[in-house]
C-alpha cells in the first residue's frame, strides 16, 4: 500500500492501511487516520490549501513492477483505501469508491465544517472596549484585523483590551508594568510572551550583572553567616543578645564597605527593569504584526471561512505564551552563575 508506515499527519503514528482505516485529504493528498480526521474536522495542512502545496510522502515509494515500468503507470490513488488505480479510472477497482463523488462530498463536508466554526466564532468572539470604541471580529486596529491580534495575545478580555489600546498608539517606547516588575528578577515577561531574542539579550545582561556582583556577595555572606549561625543556635538569653548585636554591627560594617558594589548592582537591575517596561509593548506589537505578515506570505488567505479558520489556527500557534521558557530560565539563572564561578575558581587553582 502507498501509505504503509507513513506518519499520520494528524497524530504522527505510522499508518497501517491493511489493518487501519486511512483517509486522504482531497485537496493536498495528506493521509491520516479516519479517527484523526474526525477529531480535528479538517486537514492539518488546511492553512496551506489554495496554493501550490501538495503533500509529499516521507517514505520512498516501492519500485514499479515491470508491467508498470513499460508504460502502464497507474495514476489515481483511491482516497478511501489507497489502492493504485489507472489514470482514467472513474471508481476504485478495490472498494468501488466513486472518485468524483468522494471528492465533492469531502470538500462539501469540509466547507460546511468551516462555516460552522466561522459562525460559532463570530457569535462568541468577545467585544473589546478600546479607547472609547467597541471592537470585535471583523474590525481593524492599526490596519490589522482585531481577531488576529487578540487570538495571538490570548488571555482575559480586560488584559487583551489593555494591550489593544496600547497597540493603537504606535511608537518606539511604551510602558508595561508587568514587564517592569518581573524585569527586576529577570526577563521572565519576554520569555513568557515568546520574545526570545530580547529575552536572551536581557538574560545575558542579567548574568553579567550577577557574575560581577557575586564575588562581593560571597564575601559579605562569609562574614555574616557565622554570626547568623551563632544567633540562631542561641535562640534566646544573653548569648542570643550578644550574637544579635555582633551581627548588627557586622552588617553595618559590611554594608558600608560594599556600598558601591550594592549600589551598582541595584542600579543595573533597575535599569534593565526600566528598559523592559519601556520596550515590552513595542516589541510585542512588532512580533504580532510580523506573525500576521508571515501568514500572509505563506499564502494563507482570509477570503473564505475555510482559509480564515486555518489562518486563525496558525496565528494561535505562532502567538500565545509559553510557561516552560520562564521556568527553564529560572533554573538556569540560579544554577549557571555558581557553575561559572566554580569553573573559574577551578581553572585559577
Amino acid at each position: 500500500m502507498r501509505y504503509e508506515n507513513e506518519p499520520c499527519t494528524g497524530c504522527g503514528q505510522a499508518l497501517q492501511p491493511e489493518t487501519e482505516d486511512v483517509v486522504v485529504c482531497p485537496d493536498c493528498g495528506a493521509p491520516l487516520h479516519r479517527r484523526c480526521w474526525k477529531e480535528t474536522g479538517a486537514c492539518p495542512y488546511a492553512p496551506r490549501h489554495g496554493g501550490d502545496f501538495v503533500w509529499v510522502p516521507t517514505i520512498a515509494p516501492p519500485e514499479p513492477e515491470p508491467a508498470q515500468a513499460d508504460g502502464e503507470r497507474l495514476g489515481i490513488i483511491c482516497p478511501n483505501c489507497g489502492e493504485n488505480c489507472p489514470s482514467d479510472a472513474l471508481a476504485c477497482d478495490n472498494c468501488g469508491t466513486d472518485f468524483e463523488e468522494f471528492t465533492v462530498a469531502m470538500r462539501l463536508r469540509f466547507e460546511q465544517e468551516q462555516l460552522r466554526r466561522e459562525q460559532y466564532m463570530r457569535e462568541h468572539f468577545p467585544t473589546y472596549r478600546v479607547n472609547g470604541r467597541d471592537l470585535t471580529m471583523g474590525d481593524t486596529l492599526a490596519g490589522q484585523p482585531v481577531e488576529e491580534i487578540a487570538l495571538q495575545l490570548r488571555g482575559p478580555r480586560r488584559a487583551v483590551a489593555r494591550y489593544l489600546a496600547r497597540f493603537e498608539k504606535d511608537g518606539p517606547i511604551g510602558w508595561n508594568w508587568a514587564a517592569f516588575f518581573t524585569g527586576i528578577f529577570g526577563p521572565y515577561w519576554f520569555f513568557f510572551r515568546k520574545l526570545y531574542k530580547p529575552a536572551l539579550l536581557l538574560a545575558a545582561l542579567w548574568m553579567a550583572a550577577m557574575l560581577a556582583f557575586m564575588p562581593a556577595a560571597n564575601a559579605m555572606f562569609d562574614r555574616l553567616n557565622p554570626l547568623f549561625e551563632q544567633a540562631t543556635a542561641a535562640q534566646e538569653g544573653p548569648a542570643y543578645e550578644a550574637a544579635s548585636r555582633a551581627l548588627s554591627q557586622e552588617w553595618l560594617a559590611v554594608r558600608q564597605e560594599y556600598r558601591w558594589h550594592m549600589a551598582a548592582f541595584v542600579a543595573a537591575i533597575l535599569a534593565m527593569a526600566a528598559a523592559s517596561g519601556l520596550l515590552a509593548d513595542p516589541l510585542l506589537r512588532r512580533r504580532l504584526w510580523e506573525n500576521i505578515e508571515y501568514v500572509r506570505e505563506e499564502g494563507v488567505a482570509a477570503d473564505g471561512p475555510g482559509q480564515r479558520f486555518g489562518r486563525h489556527q496558525l496565528l494561535i500557534r505562532l502567538g500565545g505564551f509559553s510557561l516552560v521558557a520562564p521556568v527553564l530560565y529560572f533554573w538556569a539563572s540560579y544554577l549557571l552563575p555558581g557553575m561559572i564561578i566554580d569553573a573559574i575558581a577551578w581553572f585559577v587553582r
